[in-house]
């Protein structure tokens, strides 16, 4: 018998005793669309986070297939954000 032939059952066993280890919940793996889906509704289920930048988040930077240019967009949806809203404290101030 060579190497490769002992060596084959000695693996399988090692296998098995970290599955057994490991217990049922490194059973379920997440994939990447998953997770990403799941910290996009924990930023819009949370009231310590503003809902508005958690959509820019969402949109352009928590997918799986991100636009070549998502930076750039991000950047430009912050702005555009953040725009809206000196607009709206300055007419406040104006009143």
């Amino acid at each position: 018998m060579d190497e490769d032939e002992t060596a084959a059952p000695e693996e399988a066993v090692a296998f098995e005793m970290i599955a057994a280890l490991a217990g049922p919940e490194m059973d379920v793996l997440e994939t990447p669309d998953a997770f990403l889906t799941g910290v996009a509704a924990a930023l819009n289920a949370s009231d310590d986070v503003d809902a508005d930048l958690a959509a820019i988040l969402t949109d352009h930077l928590l997918t799986v297939m991100p636009h070549e240019n998502v930076i750039a967009n991000a950047k430009a949806a912050i702005l555009m954000l953040a725009a809206e809203r000196a607009a709206t404290a300055e007419e406040a101030a104006d009143g």
